[in-house]
């Protein structure tokens, strides 16, 4: 009789654990090709060990292409710049809130000037920027701020969005321009390719010196409000997993580089490599990040969200 009970005992757990196992919904992660996004290399490639294994990714080449299938519910979550996603909320109603910030500003003044060592060094010159770089205009504040005008003239700096921001490092390395503003990796593709080309100042860094805020947020791990509301301990345990990926990433820039490349997140390992150290991938639960996010969208000019953005 003990030992049929014991068996039955045993049926009772495996069927539990069967029927938990059913039960435990996915997520369907929106990953972007670039450095914003090199953790979830680490997740594709170990989702069967990790605490949370239901996992579905779909890659995308840019945000324009994963914000629709978000707003139709074919993907749960993911990853969209601070600026776009607090215009989704808004525009969408509360469509999407913010999980955390994944990435700070990692934009950085290049110069093949030597003498350029702070941003008064800068007067009458011309600085490529990328118009789809939000930075510039974190740039551009700071420059003001500082009291330098952003226009033509000895005393102003120029600032010149006419080059694709895929063609800003080449100008700068074929000595075409002295000047860019460059986001990873990007600027880490100057460097490597040229060694005149040097780090004359960090945006982030002026930033933190200029503002009462230490670092402005650039991309969000976003997810769709209704499937935050019926999933909120899931989504818990994915953003642990998530933090965990992004350490080991940030510790382990070589390895991370082999794993982005080998799934298709548009990095080749030698600059993926080189610029994970200097890319500020960080975890930050949103409602810590708060104040920082309305700094930073203030300054973009853009609507602040309700409380109700931050899960």
């Amino acid at each position: 009789m003990c030992v049929i009970r014991k068996i039955l005992c045993k049926i009772v757990i495996l069927c539990a654990s069967c029927a938990l196992f059913a039960q435990s919904p996915s997520i369907r992660l929106g990953v972007l090709k670039g450095i914003s996004c090199a953790p979830c290399a680490y997740l594709i490639e170990n989702k069967e060990k990790l605490a949370v294994q239901n996992m579905n990714f779909q890659i995308f080449d840019s945000a324009q292409s994963e914000l629709p299938k978000l707003l139709r519910g074919e993907l749960d979550a993911g990853f969209l710049t601070a600026e776009d996603a607090a215009k989704v909320f808004t525009a969408g109603k509360g469509a999407l809130v913010c999980v955390g910030v994944v990435q700070n500003g990692n934009a950085v003044l290049l110069s093949r000037e030597e003498n350029v060592t702070a941003l008064e060094d800068v007067r009458g010159k011309r600085v490529l920027c990328s118009a789809n770089d939000s930075a510039a205009k974190v740039f551009e504040h700071l420059l003001l701020k500082k009291g330098i005008p952003v226009a033509q003239g000895a005393s102003s700096v120029a600032l010149d969005f006419s080059v694709p921001q895929a063609n800003i490092a080449n100008k700068l390395i074929l000595g075409e321009e002295s000047f860019a503003l460059l986001s990873e990796p990007y600027a880490t593709v100057a460097l490597l390719n040229a060694k005149e080309i040097r780090r004359a100042e960090s945006v982030q860094k002026i930033y933190s010196e200029s503002e009462d805020f230490s670092t402005y947020p650039a991309m969000f791990l976003v997810v769709r409000a209704d499937f935050a509301r019926e999933n909120r301990d899931l989504i818990r345990r994915f953003s642990d997993v998530y933090k965990n990926a992004l350490n080991w990433t940030n510790k382990n820039p070589s390895k991370a580089a082999l794993l982005a490349e080998k799934h298709g997140l548009g990095l080749s390992q030698a600059v993926t490599s080189a610029a994970i150290p200097n890319a500020a991938l960080t975890w930050r639960d949103g409602k810590s990040a708060k104040s920082d996010i309305e700094k930073y969208l203030t300054i973009l000019k853009r609507e602040i969200p309700t409380e109700e953005f931050y899960f």
